[in-house]
């Protein structure tokens, strides 16, 4: 797998992370900060977690995609998901 590879899984794992605490929010009916204002209405965030859930899926599929087997595109994807779980927790606590 070529070095850009790994950095896209990486990318598509924060970006699949970041969109489930706004759609979460977002459809719970309650304002959460995004970049367009803090804080942003419940439909803001329902927008912007898909659009964040849309580019996460896409750089997946562009780089062919997910298997269930434990493999390295496995870890890395888990690693950006983790890294960006963990910032987002530090960033809303």
């Amino acid at each position: 797998m070529k070095w850009y590879a790994y950095l896209g899984y990486f990318f598509a794992g924060a970006f699949l992370a970041n969109s489930i605490p706004h759609f979460v929010q977002g459809i719970s009916g309650q304002e959460f900060r995004t970049p367009f204002g803090d804080p942003s209405s419940a439909t803001v965030n329902v927008i912007w977690g898909f659009v964040n859930l849309v580019v996460g899926s896409s750089i997946t599929t562009a780089l062919g995609g997910l298997c269930c087997a434990f493999n390295r595109r496995t870890v890395i994807m888990a690693l950006g998901f983790l890294t960006m779980a963990i910032m987002l927790s530090c960033a809303f606590s």
